[in-house]
């Protein structure tokens, strides 16, 4: 069953809105529509109806949000006569859900006039160091500014610090290129634009998240496999495509999408060491493998990694690879070197040789060493079932190999 949300706007808003020292241009009513993501969905499929006689008014398909704001002067009866559902679909626009209940589409009002966040990151043990935010598409936005701040908990706004200000063109989410390392609470916001760049919205309501250094018992170095999202439409900031999620223990995400080994030797020092971890959880090479970086090149950055690791009295545990499945990866313009398998071998042979290591490549894998397709919409990064086994996988091994440092979570 799908969650849902619903709001319908009792009034246009005004032309000279200037809340938050902004202008505002002229919108029309809107109705925003929320739901929860279905497992493995690329894209919804919204159907609006009339609540006496069931009739359809208009279905939208190809929407790649949880959500979807409906302009009412295009709806040929009053949003009071109306009801909604959802259904998810795959990659080719096939459903691979139920409808949803219907839903009232003018049930409540609620706040219209701003971008509606999306993110999860309440729901998470900690916020991912790279956090990714999400959104509600609003309604004619052709572009949208994102600002972070540093919150010093005196209650006054203009007291915060602001860290970033991000522009991004018409998406629904943004992956944040900056680590957030200082303990501390933080929060961000949103407001769409028109493509002059002049505000159509106020700024979104703020989306707080902290950061903590003290008493990390378990952090996680990786890619994007680390870093979460999946089903090419879902981003890290939700929860069901990141692996910690099923992890009983609870692990600091410090996976950064696209990293390969290189990328992650070189962050190490300035993204793990503020948080000295008890025990760090090691999770790369594929990205190498895929692009055409040896075996031996990989090996040698998770081997400088391990010893960074010992150095500074943090306990190396290396997973092994996942694979991949390239036919898949068309869907994202990637291609992987043709002597990836050889490779990854070769590559996760080496982490194997280490006793401490944990094996989530075969439960990954079909019998020709692909990725199993019902793990895999792009081919590169596991979905929901394949995120649940290499986070359970994880979650038990630490628990089994270190139970005394792991006692008191």
């Amino acid at each position: 069953m799908l969650a849902s949300q619903f709001s319908y706007t009792c009034a246009a808003l005004p032309a000279q809105n200037v809340a938050d020292g902004i202008t505002v241009k002229e919108q029309p009513l809107k109705i925003s529509i929320l739901w929860s993501p279905v497992p493995n969905a690329v894209q919804y499929e919204l159907n609006i109806s009339n609540a006496l006689t069931g009739q359809q008014i208009t279905a939208v398909q190809s929407i790649y949000a949880t959500g979807y704001e409906l302009d009412t002067g295009l709806l040929p009866e009053t949003p009071d006569q109306l009801q909604w559902q959802v259904r998810g679909l795959d990659y080719n626009g096939n459903p691979i859900s139920d409808y949803s209940p219907y839903k009232a589409l003018g049930n409540s009002i609620i706040n219209s006039d701003r971008p509606i966040p999306t993110t999860q990151f309440d729901k998470m043990a900690y916020t991912p160091l790279y956090p990714v935010y999400s959104w509600i598409p609003y309604l004619h936005a052709a572009k949208y500014t994102l600002r972070i701040y540093y919150d010093d908990g005196s209650n006054v706004p203009t007291h915060d610090k602001l860290l970033n200000e991000y522009q991004t063109d018409d998406t629904f989410d943004f992956y944040d290129p900056a680590a957030y390392t200082q303990a501390g609470k933080y929060y961000w916001t949103v407001q769409a634009r028109d493509a002059d760049n002049k505000p159509i919205s106020r700024w979104s309501a703020p989306s707080y998240f902290s950061v903590t250094d003290k008493n990390i018992k378990v952090a996680a170095l990786g890619d994007s496999i680390t870093h979460g999202g999946g089903a090419i439409s879902t981003p890290p900031g939700y929860t069901m495509y990141n692996w910690q999620t099923y992890s009983v223990v609870p692990i600091l995400n410090i996976g950064y999408s696209g990293d390969t080994t290189g990328a992650m030797l070189h962050r190490f020092s300035k993204d793990v060491l503020p948080f000295h971890p008890r025990i760090l959880v090691i999770m790369g090479g594929i990205n190498d493998i895929r692009a055409g970086i040896s075996a031996d090149e990989a090996i040698q950055n998770l081997s400088a990694i391990r010893s960074l690791c010992l150095d500074n009295n943090i306990i190396p545990v290396m997973v092994t690879a996942s694979p991949i499945y390239p036919e898949k990866m068309q869907r994202i313009d990637i291609t992987p070197a043709p002597d990836w398998q050889r490779q990854l071998s070769l590559l996760n042979h080496w982490i194997l040789s280490y006793p401490d290591s944990i094996d989530t490549y075969l439960l990954l894998a079909d019998n020709q060493g692909l990725l199993k397709s019902s793990f895999t919409t792009d081919g590169l990064h596991p979905d929901a079932a394949g995120k649940k086994i290499i986070g359970e996988t994880i979650s038990t091994a630490l628990l089994k190999k270190y139970p005394v440092i792991l006692s008191r979570l």
